[in-house]
């Protein structure tokens, strides 16, 4: 049986029970093995599913905030975004252990910087391993063994040309590029699987690509990455799967996930 809480101090918790009532006995189950702590935009509406699809083991519990963004996002308010970052990671199970933290944007991280957005977050709860989509994309790559990447997202011009700038400063290169018309986080959760599969179509015709990267946190992925890996025999990573993978490998879960594509089945 799983030790009993521990009763807070102070007189009303110490109190004998008030007449009439009874303290019944209980059993507790065991903590959870796995605990991280997501940190979603304010108007993302897939990222809380999604995060949950990819990391849909027994034993891992995913625990939620959320961060002011706006609805259309420019470079300027992507990396305005971190300014809010400590204020909302402090509401994030603040009594409670934490074994990584998952910063929810892909965008706002290349605009700030990763180690900015891991100086935000530690203000608030410091020590604890943050993630986030991009770095943890393009480590996916390097695990996967790819280096040629053909790259999907639904920004707009200006947020386009730095994904792709970002992504061959870290040293891949970009072969194929292409984004969905749709500009706005309550939209984006809403493209249909269908989408991805012309899209994907259309970037890996005829280029020596040997992985395709679905950018943004907002969109849902999780039903197609797999299907598209068997369609066109290379790794998918999208951005949510990515933050998921190494959000358990910083977390210390090294089993492999089945059913949501190379990254999470190379788990060890």
């Amino acid at each position: 049986m799983t030790a009993l809480p521990n009763r807070p101090q102070g007189e009303e918790f110490t109190a004998p029970p008030p007449p009439g009532w009874t303290e019944l006995d209980l059993e507790m189950k065991p903590e959870t093995a796995v605990r991280v702590g997501l940190v979603a935009l304010a108007n993302d509406c897939a990222i809380e599913a999604e995060f949950t699809a990819f990391m849909d083991i027994p034993d891992v519990g995913v625990h939620t905030t959320r961060v002011y963004s706006p609805l259309n996002s420019n470079l300027s308010s992507l990396d305005a975004i971190r300014e809010g970052l400590a204020a909302g990671v402090e509401n994030l199970m603040p009594d409670e252990r934490l074994d990584a933290i998952a910063f929810g944007c892909t965008s706002a991280t290349m605009a700030s910087g990763p180690q900015a957005i891991r100086d935000a977050v530690h203000k608030a709860r410091p020590g604890i391993p943050v993630t986030d989509p991009i770095t943890a994309a393009l480590a996916g790559f390097a695990h996967l063994g790819c280096r040629r990447i053909a790259v999907l997202t639904p920004y707009i011009g200006e947020v386009n040309v730095m994904v792709a700038d970002y992504i061959t400063q870290q040293g891949y290169e970009v072969v194929s590029k292409g984004f969905f018309g749709v500009f706005d986080d309550n939209e984006r959760s809403r493209v249909a699987p269908g989408a991805f599969d012309k899209a994907a179509e259309l970037l890996l015709d005829g280029v020596d690509a040997d992985g395709l990267f679905l950018s943004c946190t907002a969109l849902t992925t999780s039903p197609v990455i797999e299907q598209l890996e068997e369609r066109h025999n290379l790794p998918v990573i999208s951005s949510n799967q990515a933050l998921a993978w190494a959000s358990l490998r910083a977390s210390g879960y090294t089993k492999p996930v089945e059913g949501r594509g190379r990254l999470l089945k190379s788990l060890r």
